[in-house]
């Protein structure tokens, strides 16, 4: 790998990582409304249950009916678990959004990790570029290209280190005949 390749790495991963910052940022903002909107509903519900009290009130004291009480009652109950349910679905939608901000804080801390290894990379690349060549081939740090021809002649004039073969028994050889078909074809 070289340089220039861990460079463009490093940039491509950067320009991700910005746009996964700006979705996170996003995110952020859509969690708190939709904190805003779980606890506006939950507050509406707790409102609207608070002015039974006044339709019981109403009915002591001879300004409604019992039929009207009971029929606006009902509607009033019917807004209290419209609300109700609102504010449960705009809890269960912040649960969501809340792993959606998880999810995006960690993509930005693994693109992050992946800039840092790949800068850690570059620098390795550039040490080994700037160390001076080593007169023993073997000792020469894997993957990297050796620097001058004479460095690959060297490399390459290395004798490898023998293997040691499993001993086998010796086998007798069968006499070979000599000729081919030809040959037997003229004997005859």
């Amino acid at each position: 790998m070289s340089v220039l390749k861990s460079e463009l790495k490093q940039l491509v991963t950067h320009e991700v990582g910005v746009r996964v910052e700006d979705a996170l940022e996003g995110a952020k903002k859509d969690l708190s409304v939709m904190e805003g909107r779980q606890a506006g509903l939950s507050d509406g519900a707790k409102i609207v249950e608070a002015l039974l009290e006044f339709v019981n009130k109403d009915t002591d004291e001879g300004k409604l009916d019992l039929p009207t009480a009971g029929t606006v009652k009902q509607f009033l109950m019917r807004g209290v678990h419209g609300l109700n349910n609102a504010a449960q679905n705009a809890s269960n939608l912040r649960i969501a959004q809340t792993g959606k901000v998880q999810a995006l804080t960690q993509t930005v801390a693994m693109l992050q990790e992946m800039i840092d290894k790949e800068k850690a990379k570059a620098a390795a690349i550039v040490a080994a570029e700037a160390a001076p060549p080593t007169e023993n081939a073997r000792d020469r740090v894997l993957g990297v290209a050796p620097v001058s021809i004479k460095e690959l002649r060297l490399a390459e004039e290395v004798p490898p280190e023998p293997v040691v073969a499993p001993v086998a028994p010796e086998e007798e050889e069968s006499p070979k005949r000599r000729g081919g078909r030809k040959s037997r074809a003229s004997n005859s």
